[in-house]
């Protein structure tokens, strides 16, 4: 075929119907401005109550920590005796009182331990709270990406349907015409029916879509009608470049403080083992004669059965149950960001031999089909086959498109950083 006469034919394609299914605006009858993803990202960070149940937990380890620096409590002790009894003690007259005040001396470093697995404990919540503000972040995207290949979706149905009642009137045209038999009135007609309960189907998506977005936002979901484009992406850096960063990872920074605070909680056990001396001084006073005395003392408990062993068995135990932990988090982490890597360059490429290859030859096999058919050349068959491949070609691009989105936002979850930031210069998208 010439390129005059496909340039000729394509004005009779709906191509330019197709085009802004795939890359326009979703417009519909509202006042409310369509919301784009940094709006959403931002409604989310500032109205979802896992980033405040976040907040809350590192006040409650700054609390801890504050706690866990203060020293033992002094007792003070007021003991009586020799009152109340028979012959010579009766009554109060030989009663001594005795006043005393005990210091428990934490010994072993107790107070340091303690502090620093309280300073560990928190660090390692601020890490999750990062952490719950990326996930959030990402669910916000993937939701957001549902609604707006909802809407794409939506449109691409509709203008399939205006096309293939673009070909039922052309049957139309011909069986008026006498020139085709009025039962391809009814196969055209079909494939049009067949188009609109795509419609109503995609009509469903998008408002059960819409619906897991409005909830995630706590907002009405009126207001989810988004603007985004769904754009083919440059190629992803190395695969080996973004496993190296995953070791950076907040996902894996937090794995690496819960053994620190393992192994901190496990000190802490040991210095338990060691007992705590109380030293004490007071006074007593003899009612008898008026006449009073200091009096000092400690105690110092014997470890002879309790060694706080067991505890400390068991925090080594938790320390080794915390690195076996950090290495199969590595490890699945490194297969998820490799299934990830691969799902965004096997759409990407798809999108690339759709937009090169399949796409303009199904267009213009399309048009000659169409084209032949009005000329009474070629038999309705080959337009509706041509239709459908058509449409199954653009259906097929758009989950492409939608598939690299996917996973970039699966990657930038797992790196729990923008994919630009890792990205070499050259393969930079901006």
């Amino acid at each position: 075929m010439s390129r005059t006469l496909r340039t000729c034919l394509g004005a009779i394609l709906t191509f330019a119907l197709l085009s802004p299914a795939l890359a326009g605006d979703f417009s519909v009858a509202t006042d409310v401005a369509p919301l784009t993803l940094d709006r959403a990202l931002a409604l989310a960070e500032a109205r979802h109550p896992e980033l405040t149940a976040a907040q809350e937990a590192i006040l409650a380890r700054e609390a801890e920590l504050g706690q866990a620096a203060l020293r033992p409590n002094p007792t003070i002790e007021l003991e009586l005796e020799n009152f109340a009894g028979s012959g010579e003690f009766s009554g109060v007259d030989a009663v001594e009182t005795t006043l005393r005040l005990t210091q428990p001396i934490e010994l072993g470093g107790k107070r340091e331990r303690r502090r620093q697995s309280a300073e560990i404990s928190l660090e390692r919540t601020r890490t999750e709270q990062g952490i719950a503000r990326s996930d959030l972040a990402a669910r916000t995207a993937d939701r957001f990406l549902a609604v707006l290949a909802a809407q794409k979706r939506l449109l691409l149905t509709q203008s399939q349907v205006d096309l293939a009642r673009r070909s039922l009137a052309a049957v139309e045209d011909r069986v008026a015409a006498g020139q085709a038999p009025a039962t391809e009135i009814h196969r055209a007609r079909l494939a049009v029916i067949e188009l609109e309960l795509e419609i109503s189907r995609d009509e469903g998506e998008l408002a059960a879509a819409r619906l897991e977005l409005a909830g995630l936002l706590g907002v009405d979901v009126d207001s989810c009608v988004v603007a985004g484009e769904l754009s083919p992406l440059p190629a992803p850096p190395l695969l080996e470049d973004l496993a190296a960063g995953l070791t950076e990872s907040p996902g894996q920074r937090r794995q690496q403080l819960l053994i620190e605070e393992r192994r901190r909680d496990l000190a802490l056990e040991e210095s338990l083992g060691k007992p705590d001396l109380d030293l004490s001084l007071g006074g007593r006073y003899f009612n008898e004669d008026n006449d009073g005395a200091l009096i000092a003392g400690f105690s110092l408990p014997l470890p002879l059965f309790d060694r706080n062993q067991g505890k400390i068995a068991a925090a080594g135990h938790r320390r080794n149950q915390a690195q076996a932990e950090a290495e199969s988090s590595l490890q699945t982490a490194r297969a998820a960001l490799a299934r990830a890597w691969h799902q965004a360059e096997n759409a990407r490429k798809r999108t690339a031999i759709l937009d090169d290859q399949l796409l303009p030859t199904a267009e213009s096999a399309f048009a000659a089909a169409e084209y032949g058919y009005r000329a009474g050349k070629f038999p309705l068959f080959d337009v509706l086959d041509a239709q459908r491949t058509l449409i199954d070609l653009r259906q097929r691009r758009l989950a492409a498109l939608i598939d690299v989105q996917q996973a970039r936002i699966e990657i930038e979850r797992l790196l729990g950083r923008p994919l630009a930031a890792a990205t070499s210069k050259e393969n930079d998208p901006s």
